[in-house]
């Protein structure tokens, strides 16, 4: 088909591209409109409509990608191969291969679970499925990401937002949040002790593309209370270490 015959699609895909490539900077209606040679006003419009459907946000005058990309991408990597690393390496790694591994995003004050693993012949333990959202402030991949972050951050993050309640272990109170995510930093890891699910503990480490930068994503492993009990958790949070040196986030540098 001649692209010509869409051109409001193909303009809207020419800013989204554009505005990919800008990053956490964004630009105005002005800056689009030059860079594409798009009429201003015609800019302004389409804008507006990306906006209204999540795919683009307007902060202090200037268009940065939106959050809607986030769920298209779960969408898109529940149904392609691309994570067959992240399986394969899964499978190589002694403790976590006869458990539960995952790869989560996060987004907001939630997670997305890009990636799931069951060992086979395991009693199937209750956890987030491919594209499924958890809070992240009781998930144990959730706690690694925000503690990635200063504090003020987090707070700023949470900031009049009630905490989901899923056991009577989940935290609820951002006070306990804080607290918790810095003992995540001083111990390098997270904890889901029975928080999302009675009889069941996670444990999570960030994938980190540098030293300072913020995590976008988390790997983990959900154990039975009696296999944690059983198992050395510095074992298992090794192997989620080399887990996440193996897998770089395919997301670095993109802000959303």
């Amino acid at each position: 088909m001649d692209r010509s015959a869409v051109p409001a699609l193909t303009r809207a895909m020419t800013i989204i591209d554009l505005l990919a490539g800008a990053g956490q900077a964004g630009l105005t209606v002005t800056d689009i409109a030059a860079r594409t040679g798009i009429a201003k006003s015609t800019t302004a419009l389409l804008c507006s409509v990306l906006e209204h459907e999540g795919m683009v946000r307007k902060h202090d005058g200037r268009y940065r990608l939106g959050r809607r990309f986030l769920g298209l991408a779960a969408d898109y990597l529940a149904t392609v191969d691309d994570l067959e690393e992240f399986y394969a390496e899964v499978r190589r790694l002694p403790i976590v291969s006869r458990e539960a591994a995952r790869l989560a995003l996060l987004d907001g004050t939630d997670v997305i679970y890009l990636a799931r693993y069951e060992a086979t012949g395991r009693p199937r333990r209750v956890t987030g499925g491919i594209g499924d959202r958890f809070p992240a402030s009781i998930t144990a991949s959730g706690k690694a990401m925000l503690a990635t972050l200063p504090a003020e951050a987090v707070e700023d993050r949470f900031r009049g937002r009630l905490l989901p309640r899923y056991t009577e272990r989940s935290i609820q109170a951002l006070p306990d949040l804080l607290r918790d995510l810095e003992a995540v930093r001083e111990r390098g890891y997270a904890i889901d002790d029975e928080e999302t699910n009675l009889g069941q503990v996670c444990y999570a480490v960030p994938v980190r593309n540098a030293p300072d930068e913020p995590s976008e994503l988390a790997v983990s492993s959900t154990l039975t209370r009696e296999r944690a009990s059983e198992l050395s958790t510095a074992e298992v949070v090794a192997e989620l270490t080399r887990l996440a040196e193996l897998f770089r986030n395919p997301l670095a540098g993109r802000t959303f």
